[in-house]
């Protein structure tokens, strides 16, 4: 009988990159739920340029993940990784010493270069036997997602316990500890390989990692972060309109990570519906939908909390679903020579969602009320939606 299990170092391996993943994400999405209120406080400061300061990130992994990717074929992709959690560091720094919204948004800049993502993938796939690599790919989606759902309960708390720069002062001290884990705890690892492999703009290379099978992925991971971004940009200040003080935010975002992290449990153990596992992505954007109608209902029935804890209830399900699900299939399909590629595109493409969600939705509220922008989004899953069921044909 083959052997299936993770040897000592795969599980070292696995578990140090998922803690890298999780201590990072922790500096990136803390911000989510307290920087639409907080950095409206800074100097120069409007609702435009918050939304530059939370997307600016996504477009700094856009322009660094494959640069960075084509470095780590050249070069130690353990160097490389240290040296983009210190670019990540500098960021920190100066996020947090400055008074100005241009400052943060500099310092934002910075820690989107840190674009480590599909170098942390590929580096996975180098030290992991290709049998285990699902498990491995899958565990860092899982770590992702416990990083952005710890970060939504933990940032209002630090900011309520500290200030609002004691945020990136803790980023900065988790990027010390991931530098630590990567230097001793990884492994050092070469391969040889043709120039060939080096060309990313070889035809081959393009016509595959384009091709169908892998850009609906490419899409659904950027429409997932594009929807995320716009919604943690109001949904604090709906909170507070709601008459939810911001020192509570916390409590409720607590109470829907568990019933998250139990109804998800339910559906990687207990559900073995066929049609369930062949439609689960399109099962999980209409939910996603639905939770967008759910927040526009919060409007009309009187700004009620019911409908919006029940809709940022449903959406936290559904957005954990995807970030685990999406990775984990995509490495499985994708062939290891161009695994490495694969997922920076992917990678580069979430952070193109959190980009233009960012910068979208603080353009969208110069010229339209709430209630437009909701309507906007309900529109975009929508569409979302009807091409991920049409894309099949």
């Amino acid at each position: 009988m083959k052997n299936y299990k993770m040897n000592f170092m795969e599980l070292q391996v696995t578990t140090s990159l998922c803690l890298v993943f999780l201590l990072r994400m922790l500096g990136v999405f803390s911000v989510l739920p307290i920087l639409s209120k907080y950095a409206l406080l800074l100097n120069d400061s409007n609702k435009f340029l918050v939304g530059i300061s939370i997307g600016i990130y996504g477009f700094s992994q856009v322009i660094f993940q494959i640069p960075f990717g084509f470095l780590s074929d050249k070069f130690s992709k353990k160097k490389i990784i240290i040296l983009g959690l210190l670019m990540f560091f500098i960021g920190s720094i100066i996020s947090s010493v400055t008074y100005s919204i241009w400052g943060l948004i500099i310092g934002r800049a910075i820690q989107g270069s840190a674009a480590i993502s599909g170098v942390s993938m590929a580096l996975l796939s180098d030290l992991i036997r290709k049998k285990n690599h699902v498990k491995a790919i899958s565990a860092i989606g899982v770590s992702f997602a416990i990083s952005f759902l710890i970060s939504i309960v933990c940032g209002p708390l630090v900011v309520q316990v500290f200030n609002f720069s004691s945020i990136f002062w803790f980023a900065s001290i988790f990027c010390i500890f991931c530098i630590f884990i990567i230097f001793k705890m990884i492994p050092n690892y070469s391969k040889k390989i043709s120039t060939n492999d080096l060309s990313f703009f070889c035809k081959k290379r393009i016509k595959y990692i384009f091709s169908a099978k892998f850009f609906k992925f490419y899409l659904n991971i950027f429409f997932l972060h594009f929807i995320l971004t716009m919604n943690f940009l109001f949904i604090p200040r709906f909170f507070e309109l709601f008459g939810l003080a911001f020192d509570y935010h916390w409590i409720v975002y607590l109470i829907n990570i568990l019933i998250s992290f139990f109804v998800l449990f339910l559906m990687f153990f207990c559900v073995r519906n066929q049609f369930f596992l062949k439609y689960v992505v399109e099962i999980s954007i209409f939910f996603i939908f639905f939770s967008s109608i759910t927040f526009l209902l919060s409007i009309f029935f009187k700004n009620h909390l019911f409908f919006l804890i029940l809709a940022l209830q449903i959406f936290f399900i559904s957005f954990n679903f995807l970030e685990v699900i999406l990775p984990a299939n995509l490495s499985q399909k994708a062939c290891l020579d161009y695994k490495g590629s694969i997922m920076s595109i992917y990678s580069t493409s979430q952070f193109l969602g959190i980009f233009f969600g960012g910068v979208l939705n603080g353009f969208l509220s110069n010229f339209l009320n709430i209630f437009g922008i909701f309507i906007f989004q309900i529109f975009f899953v929508f569409l979302w939606l009807i091409f991920n069921l049409f894309y099949r044909k």
